[in-house]
C-alpha cells in the first residue's frame, strides 16, 4: 500500500509548507486547489495536483479512494463581514464531507488544521492551553465559529465512532508562500515603513513552517482525539514589531495607539466598508481583538508531535525573503 496524503488547500501559505514536508518525510502528495487557482507555489515539485472542491462530496470520493491520508487546511479565513454563510460551508460542511469520505474508504489518518482560537488565550505568565474553554463567540466571527464547530463535529466522531482524526491548533504564521498576502501583510506595511503604529495586545507567533512539521509529525504522531496548540513566541505587538526592525536593520519608530482611538477608527471603517461594501483594512472587531493579549503554551505540540521552535526571527526573514523574490518588494 503506498504512503499517499490527500492535502487540501496546498496552493496557500501553509499547504505549500505542508506539501514539501510531506514530500521530504517521504510521503506521495496528492494536491487540492480550486479549480483555476495559480499553483506557482507548487512549480517544480514531485506531486499530482488536481483541481476541485472540498463542498463536492463526488470529487472527494474519487480522489480520497486511494489515500491513506488526509490533511484538511483548506478554509475560508475571512474576518469580513463577519458573518458570512459561505464560511459556514467551506470550513464545517468541507470538513464533514472529508470525514464522511475518509470514513467510507478508510483512511489511517485525518489531520485537521484549526485555529488556537478554539481555546480561550490567556496571559505571558499563565498561557492559554488545550483545556480551555472556547470564548471566541464574543467576537461574532463566522470564521472563529465554524472552525470551533468543526473542531467539535471531529472529536465527536472519534468519540462516537473512533474516526481517527487529530487537530492542529496553529497559532498566528509567519512564514514564505504568503501569496495574498495574509499574514505577512503588517511586515510589508512596517517594511515599506507605512505602518502607522501598533495596539497594546499581543498574540502568539510561529514560523509557518514548523507548523508544518508538526502538520506531516501528526500523520504517525499524537494521540487520536486530541487538539495541539501549535505555536512558539508570546509577543505583544510592540515587542514584534521591534524584532522585525532589528532583521530589517531598520530604526523602530512607530508607536503604540491607545485602544479608544484604534477602536474608533474601527467603528468608522466598519461603517464605511458597509456602505461601499468594500472590505476595510482595520475594522471595528478587528481592532477590538488587536488590544487582546492572546498568548498560548505549545508544549504539548513540542512533545508529541516534535514541533520545531524556530526563532520568530527566522520567520521574518524568510517571508520578507519570499516577498522580495516574488515581487512584492524590491530586492
Amino acid at each position: 500500500m503506498s504512503n499517499t496524503v490527500f492535502i487540501t488547500g496546498a496552493n496557500g501559505m501553509l499547504g505549500a509548507s505542508v506539501t514539501r514536508e510531506a514530500l521530504a518525510q517521504g510521503f506521495k502528495v496528492k494536491a487540492q486547489i480550486l479549480p483555476g487557482s495559480n499553483r506557482d507555489v507548487l512549480a517544480d515539485l514531485n506531486i499530482e495536483i488536481t483541481e476541485g472542491n472540498i463542498l463536492d462530496s463526488d470529487f472527494l470520493d474519487r480522489e480520497l479512494s486511494n489515500c491513506q491520508f488526509v490533511i484538511n487546511i483548506a478554509a475560508l479565513t475571512t474576518i469580513w463581514p463577519r458573518r458570512l454563510q459561505s464560511i459556514y460551508e467551506v470550513n464545517l460542511q468541507g470538513v464533514k464531507n472529508i470525514a464522511s469520505v475518509a470514513s467510507k474508504y478508510g483512511l489511517q489518518r485525518m489531520v485537521q488544521i484549526g485555529t488556537a482560537n478554539s481555546f480561550n488565550h490567556g496571559t505571558k505568565d499563565n498561557p492559554g492551553n488545550e483545556l480551555q474553554n472556547y470564548t471566541g463567540g464574543q467576537f461574532k466571527m463566522d470564521y472563529m465559529d465554524s472552525k470551533y464547530v468543526a473542531q467539535c463535529y471531529l472529536l465527536d466522531r472519534f468519540k462516537n465512532e473512533n474516526f481517527p482524526v487529530v487537530i492542529l491548533n496553529p497559532t498566528y504564521m509567519i512564514g514564505p508562500f504568503d501569496s495574498g498576502p495574509t499574514s505577512g501583510r503588517m511586515l510589508l506595511e512596517l517594511y515599506k515603513n507605512k505602518l502607522p503604529g501598533y495596539a497594546s495586545g499581543g498574540k502568539n507567533f510561529v514560523y509557518s513552517k514548523d507548523v508544518a512539521v508538526a502538520t506531516v509529525n501528526a500523520l504517525h504522531m499524537g494521540r487520536l482525539g486530541q487538539c495541539y496548540i501549535v505555536g512558539n513566541e508570546n509577543l505583544y505587538f510592540g515587542e514584534m514589531f521591534k524584532k522585525a526592525a532589528d532583521v530589517f536593520d531598520q530604526p523602530f519608530k512607530i508607536k503604540q495607539f491607545p485602544g479608544f482611538a484604534i477602536n474608533a477608527v474601527g467603528a468608522v471603517n466598519s461603517l464605511i466598508a458597509r456602505i461601499s461594501g468594500k472590505a476595510p483594512q482595520l475594522s471595528y472587531s478587528m481592532a477590538k481583538m488587536a488590544s487582546v493579549k492572546q498568548f498560548y503554551n505549545p508544549d504539548k505540540a513540542r512533545k508529541e508531535l516534535n514541533l520545531p521552535s524556530t526563532p520568530i526571527e527566522t520567520a521574518i526573514a524568510d517571508c520578507i525573503g519570499w516577498y522580495k523574490e516574488n515581487g512584492y518588494l524590491p530586492k
